[in-house]
């Protein structure tokens, strides 16, 4: 069920492209052959015409001549104009049955088996030439019948026996060579497939990337200008610019609501002499529905959303501007800024479907961008003391987290041991606890580095503390360490990639009584660290480790800070979003059921009139004597009682969901209802060579239920194991008695299983799947038929099933190992019925 998985592996040669590549392969060699050939038998012409004598003479050096012409004719045939592809192998089978009638001919006339060569010769050949199983057969089979003639007519003794098991024993191997050459030919023709498929994929890929780069690039110059200007009219006429110049669109203009009249947009900025004039004029459009002169622009405007527009030709919304009467395709953004409209940008192109869906996505981040550059420099003159008052309050700010933030703590202690202490490499690494598993041994991890290759990425990663290794040694003393040479230290770890050091010292970071970290310093010179070098270091980093400290209380303090404030955004907004999505929700499917109930009951009467005039254009003699016309009207009808289904499902959904779907109970027997079912999809079942196994049904109780709807039920049960369950396979509908009170039934019921072998669902669609309109996969990608294997349809059987079901009191699941299209794991479709419905009893 699933789409695009794909997306993604090479495909597989089809038969289509392999019978051409074949019949290529032959039309290409055909000039060589042809050649080779005709100077072939102009020298068995010679060759005739001086070993033999009479009147095999005579006719064996007619038969070369005539042959060796044919050839020639052929070559200059080929050389002059390109053979169609189908008449390939059938020239190839005429020419090599005039090389045959030579050799046919030769043994005949000469009644001498050692002739056979040119036939074993033959055989051989032809296992190369031909690549098609039936013309090398034909040709085996003819070459075999006319040696055996020969042998059978031969008045000499010679030795036939002997080269008859050499000319079966050349077929043989002619078999191996014609099977060997099409499956290596198919590989290489696979190969070459997925070679052109994957160039294809990758300057698809390419030409993607190009055009993000060229957004992001955009996006980048838009930003960067949007913070340098602080004139409104200026920044909007550079954003229309930027983004004219960067995509290459035709006008890029921008539309903000009229101070003077909030019921208009004006044309505040606009590329080219178009957009100059709808500025200079004052353009406004009016923020309403069509037929207040509004367009696309006063659409978003009303709406607050985007409008995507490959075709204006054949949106109603448009309106033609006199100043651009090219325009073929429209992109609208509503300028939005904390809920607020304050305009639309609008980008208009003279090519259909202009805008792709990454340039849309991207052109919407850009609104908003320009949407609070916009707000920002509308009150930039307004603010502008508060904002001077904010910036100095950011700038002590900044200077204060300059000293408590983490990252410049960390690069600040390693570039004041740089001067205190000389070091080729350097490093902090603090304790880290696990939080998940406290029990566990903490680990170190690189909080900041210097002096290490920039291929080296040391940041945040992190080395398991073990016993008795340097840093276990330096926490359980809260001494520096010095190893003069790290060699000498047997349990000393070499990093791959970086130079080995020989010398190092180590000096712990102490808070509170705590080691929290420690210094790393590594020399690659045998230049030991000094007793003052030591002492430096540790007095450094003993009042270091302090202000480390708070770096990393502040930093967390700010994480947990920024993590609260971000939750609790982000909790208003999603409160805010599900309650209008709730409301949204409930009013689409009112009205979607309201439209399924409308559009059933009108559809169905024009249904019932083309459905009956395609019945008696069928018994009319006319179309019923023409064959093209008798197929279109079938395809009327059929078409027609398809959509009639549709129709009848949609009304039974509605019936459903509007609790109006009236049952008539009466006796049923399950056996026989599913019997009925069966029989109906007879035609079904053997277009797909399905087979439906009815077993343990014949013993159930009948249940008091409407025949009709439980009909349908199992109907749509059986019908979508059909759909996927894939061709020559089984499906199986059994059954079982329940006892009383078993899922709540005083009286008993029955269970029906429908069990297929097809593809499975996966667990987490269990319960979806019997949503109504619910489709598996992607409906782009579904056939058209509603019973060939994966078919599309409306999606509404298993929501009728569940709604019948339930109406009558019972149960309906679905049990699925999984989805697998390979292995075929199967679902398991459980219907529960009481004896007696529910309803019934409560009426009682």
């Amino acid at each position: 069920m699933s789409q695009k998985k794909t997306s993604q592996k090479a495909r597989e040669i089809s038969g289509a492209e392999l019978d051409q590549a074949l019949k290529s392969v032959l039309r290409d060699s055909m000039p060589l052959m042809a050649i080779v050939f005709c100077g072939l038998f102009a020298l068995f012409t010679i060759s005739h015409a001086l070993l033999l004598t009479g009147k095999t003479r005579v006719i064996m050096v007619s038969l070369a001549g005539v042959t060796a012409l044919v050839f020639l004719v052929t070559f200059a045939v080929l050389r002059r104009s390109r053979l169609m592809l189908r008449c390939a192998y059938p020239l190839t089978f005429a020419l090599t049955l005039l090389v045959l009638a030579n050799s046919l001919l030769h043994l005949y006339l000469t009644d001498d088996p050692l002739h056979t060569t040119n036939l074993l010769l033959l055989v051989v050949g032809v296992g190369f030439l031909f690549l098609y199983t039936r013309w090398w057969g034909t040709l085996i089979a003819l070459i075999l019948l006319g040696w055996g003639v020969g042998a059978l007519r031969s008045q000499s003794g010679g030795n036939w026996l002997h080269f008859g098991f050499a000319l079966v024993s050349a077929s043989v191997l002619s078999l191996v060579v014609h099977v060997m050459r099409l499956r290596n030919f198919r590989r290489m023709q696979t190969l070459r497939v997925r070679d052109e498929q994957q160039q294809t994929t990758l300057e698809t890929t390419l030409a993607t990337a190009q055009r993000m780069q060229r957004a992001l690039e955009t996006t980048l110059g838009v930003g960067q200008q949007m913070t340098s200007i602080l004139d409104p009219e200026s920044l909007l006429h550079q954003v229309a610019e930027v983004i004219k110049t960067r995509y290459g669109f035709d006008y890029v203009g921008v539309f903000l609501v009229d101070e003077a009249d909030e019921d208009y947009v004006i044309a505040r900025a606009g590329t080219g002499e178009a957009g100059r004039l709808m500025v200079v004029r004052r353009t406004r459009l009016r923020i309403g529905q069509k037929g207040e002169s509004e367009g696309i622009i006063g659409w978003v405007a009303k709406h607050v959303r985007s409008a995507q527009v490959n075709d204006v030709s054949q949106d109603t919304r448009y309106i033609p501007a006199l100043e651009m009467p090219e325009t073929r395709s429209e992109l609208a953004l509503p300028l939005v800024v904390s809920g607020k409209l304050l305009g639309v940008l609008d980008i208009q192109s003279q090519g259909l479907a202009a805008f792709k869906d990454e340039d849309a996505l991207m052109l919407k981040s850009l609104a908003d961008l320009v949407a609070s550059a916009i707000r920002n420099a509308s009150l930039y003159q307004l603010e502008r003391s508060q904002r001077l008052l904010a910036e100095k309050l950011y700038n002590v700010g900044r200077a204060l987290s300059r000293t408590l933030d983490l990252a410049e703590v960390l690069d600040l202690i390693l570039k004041q041991l740089a001067d205190l202490v000389p070091y080729d490499r350097g490093s902090v690494m603090m304790e880290r606890a696990s939080e998940e598993l406290p029990d566990v041994r903490p680990e170190l991890v690189f909080f900041a580095a210097r002096g290490f290759p920039m291929s080296v990425q040391l940041l945040n990663m992190s080395i398991p503390i073990k016993e008795n290794d340097v840093y276990d040694e330096i926490r359980r003393t809260q001494q520096p360490l010095l190893l003069p040479e790290v060699q000498l230290r047997p349990d000393w770890e070499y990093v791959t990639n970086l130079p080995p050091a020989r010398s190092w010292l180590g000096v712990p970071l102490i808070s509170s009584d705590q080691v929290i970290g420690m210094l790393s310093l590594a020399r690659e010179r045998p230049d030991p660290y000094t007793e003052d070098e030591v002492a430096l270091s540790a007095m450094f980093a003993g009042q270091a480790a302090v202000a480390l400290q708070n770096a990393r209380l502040y930093d967390n303090i700010q994480q947990i800070n920024r993590q609260l404030e971000m939750t609790v955004d982000e909790l208003q907004e999603r409160s805010q979003e599900l309650q209008l999505a709730y409301a949204q929700l409930e009013r689409l499917d009112r009205t979607k059921s309201d439209f399924i109930a409308v559009a059933s009951h009108e559809l169905r009467t024009p249904l019932t009139v083309l459905s009956g005039y395609s019945q008696i254009l069928l018994q009319d003699a006319y179309i019923a004597g023409n064959a093209y016309l008798s197929e279109m009207v079938k395809g009327i009808k059929t078409g027609a009682e398809r959509l009639h289904k549709i129709m009848d499902s949609m009304l039974d959904m509605a019936k459903i969901d509007s609790r109006e779907l009236q049952l008539h109970p009466e006796p049923v027997d399950l056996f026989l209802l599913l019997q009925s079912v069966r029989r109906m999809m007879e035609e079904i079942l053997l277009q797909r060579d399905l087979t439906i196994h009815i077993d343990a049904l014949k013993e159930l109780p009948w249940v008091q239920a409407d025949p009709d709807a439980l009909r349908k039920v199992f109907y749509h049960l059986l019908n979508n194991a059909v759909k996927y369950t894939p061709n020559g396979r089984e499906i199986f509908v059994t059954g079982r008695a329940l006892d009383p009170w078993v899922h709540n039934f005083p009286e008993g019921g029955v269970e029906v299983v429908v069990r297929d072998t097809g593809i499975g669902i996966d667990a987490s669609l269990h319960d979806l799947i019997f949503a109504k309109f619910y489709q598996s996969g992607e409906v782009a990608l579904h056939s058209t038929g509603d019973t060939k294997f994966k078919g599309g349809g409306p999606g509404l059987g298993l929501a009728i099933a569940r709604g019948i079901v339930e109406a009558h009191g019972g149960r309906i699941w679905v049990e699925s190992p999984g989805y697998d299209e390979t292995t075929c794991p199967g679902s398991s479709f459980f219907v529960v019925l009481p004896v007696t419905p529910k309803v019934l009893l409560r009426e009682e």
